[in-house]
């Protein structure tokens, strides 16, 4: 699984995309991880490493995760808020791991602690202040189409959908890897 970070993954090719992942299963298991010819990102590998890739499929799903770049954890909202009644819970949310499923459930207990102690009476934590450049940034942004997506509908959103002609032609023009059929 990819994060995003600084790089445009969405208007990478799937073979550049497995490279990068390549890379850094090689960074993370230097032992395992054999010199493949076919991904260059391999190519300093040791000798002993016998892990290769036999096959694989890219699926791209545009707005799906936040940038996950170094000291962006400041500017995550925490799961207490000054809205009554109202906690927030998620990958996104102030906790330890990036934008996954991992965080999603951290998120999530972190927010059902907060209504526990709210239940009890307690005093909530301190919410997390909002930084005032962001609130600067936030009252001058502009709008733009994101690269890479394609439509209005769920599937361009990061959301099922019934796959209907129209937007089976869009995901076509976006990813025809998707109507590849498996070997």
């Amino acid at each position: 699984h990819v994060q995003p970070g600084n790089v445009n993954w969405i208007s990478k090719t799937d073979e550049e995309i497995i490279d990068a992942t390549m890379g850094e299963l090689s960074r993370l298991f230097p032992t395992e991880i054999a010199n493949d010819p076919k991904w260059a990102a391999t190519s300093n590998q040791g000798p002993d490493g016998k892990a290769t890739l036999r096959k694989y499929t890219v699926v791209k799903v545009p707005r799906s995760v936040y940038a996950a770049i170094p000291g962006r954890n400041k500017y995550r909202p925490s799961q207490t808020t000054p809205i009554p009644h109202f906690t927030m819970a998620g990958d996104w949310t102030t906790q330890k791991f990036l934008g996954s499923m991992e965080g999603a459930v951290l998120g999530g207990k972190l927010a059902a602690e907060v209504i526990a102690n709210r239940a009890k009476g307690n005093a909530d934590q301190p919410i997390k202040e909002i930084q005032q450049h962001i609130k600067d940034e936030a009252a001058a942004y502009e709008a733009h189409e994101p690269s890479g997506v394609k439509g209005e509908g769920a599937i361009a959103f990061g959301g099922g959908a019934t796959l209907t002609k129209n937007n089976e032609e869009l995901l076509r023009e976006v990813d025809p890897s998707q109507f590849v059929a498996a070997k």
